[in-house]
């Protein structure tokens, strides 16, 4: 299930080839389609430590308001009725645009909130390097990052109101980024690439020529020089550790989630458990995903076995209108190799591999390159538990 939205790039010197309107010219399309599987499960991974409050990604809450046509458009005012609701709920929903806008056209596919590697910095130190605050404000939504030693900067913003890039409040968006600054081994400030994902949304009440949008930014936050790779290699190891910990947190695995958000390694006495589903049709044929799955009420699916294979019959199989049930996993080589990186002490870790994207098959399943996978439980089996 796709939805298209206005898209406007600003200082952006090499327009991502995903984004332009010609693969040939430095020009930005004018539009970009987005996946709606694909933003419910960054809304989800953004938003919730556990079971979000509706598991299926095709009955995501947003989606049952959106108007039944190609634009991103709300039915009636939006989201909520009174003010706070339809910010809190903007919010919420920018996030999850600026990690799906990132995370698919710019090849950032770990992603921590400012506080936590704020809060990571009591439980371990950057190699000498560090973050401060430097005024009081909001500050940056998240440290991202492509890799080790890529780490970027980034701000959402969601709301129904006009947004252009020479207006007050862009402007103080961009001071944001003032407001934090990342120190190297000689306390010397250095600058870090940011990005400042805003969207619009428009509502059945706009006019037909009010679209929804992203305006997107890419603005350096203060500094005396860029920061080299080497300097930002132990921060990007803790965005991707805590990118990690939020999903073990996710995957009932509080042991491995506690040493990841920490940074203190997991002793090697401690054992991770944890199932191994195959997916049993599509492109995706074959692969292993360490999860399990999540149930709207107690009303929880019966496992039988079929033809060697376990499947799972609904309670009430005349009722046609119960929901289906959600996996949640991620990949099985990723998963021990995550459990490999919480054990390795800092100078003894390598790269986790990324997961192979893959194109949409089908609208409720989605998987992304750090190897997390939603979907529905028919889709997968169990085959056997885990110890790493």
């Amino acid at each position: 299930m796709e939805r298209l939205l206005c898209l406007a790039l600003n200082n952006y010197t090499v327009i991502p080839h995903a984004l332009r309107a010609e693969a040939l010219k430095n020009e930005a399309a004018a539009s970009v389609t987005i996946d709606l599987a694909n933003l419910f499960h960054h809304y989800y991974l953004d938003s919730f430590g556990t079971v979000p409050p509706q598991p299926d990604p095709v009955l995501f809450e947003h989606v049952r308001f959106l108007l039944p046509c190609s634009e991103f458009r709300f039915q009636g005012q939006g989201l909520g009725i009174s003010p706070a609701i339809k910010r809190s709920r903007s919010t919420e929903l920018g996030q999850a645009f600026c990690r799906w806008f990132l995370h698919h056209h710019l090849n950032i596919t770990y992603f921590a909130h400012m506080e936590h590697i704020l809060d990571r910095q009591l439980h371990r130190a950057f190699e000498g390097c560090r973050i401060e605050r430097t005024a009081a404000g909001d500050a940056p939504d998240y440290f991202c990052a492509e890799n080790v030693n890529r780490v970027y900067l980034a701000e959402a913003k969601g709301r129904y109101s006009a947004i252009s890039f020479g207006s007050q409040q862009f402007t103080a968006w961009r001071k944001q980024f003032e407001r934090v600054q990342f120190l190297d081994h000689m306390s010397s400030p250095q600058s870090i690439k940011g990005h400042i994902v805003a969207t619009r949304f428009a509502t059945e009440r706009n006019s037909s020529r009010v679209r929804s949008g992203i305006w997107a930014e890419d603005p350096n936050s203060p500094g005396e020089r860029p920061a080299s790779e080497p300097s930002l290699r132990e921060l990007g190891r803790a965005v991707i550790s805590l990118h990690y910990g939020d999903i073990a947190r996710k995957l009932s695995q509080p042991v491995l989630a506690a040493a990841l958000a920490t940074g203190v390694p997991l002793p090697e006495e401690l054992t991770v458990l944890g199932v191994a589903w195959r997916v049993l049709a599509g492109p995706l044929a074959g692969r292993r995903f360490i999860g399990g799955y999540f149930s709207e009420d107690d009303r929880a699916p019966i496992p039988r076995e079929s033809n060697g294979r376990v499947v799972f019959v609904r309670p009430d199989r005349l009722r046609l209108d119960r929901p289906n049930h959600t996996f949640f996993g991620l990949e099985e080589g990723i998963f021990k190799q995550v459990v490999g990186f919480a054990r390795a002490q800092s100078r003894q870790f390598k790269e986790i591999s990324l997961f192979d994207e893959i194109s949409s098959f089908y609208s409720g399943f989605s998987v992304l390159r750090d190897g997390s996978a939603m979907g529905p439980l028919d889709w997968f089996s169990p085959e056997e538990e885990v110890t790493l």
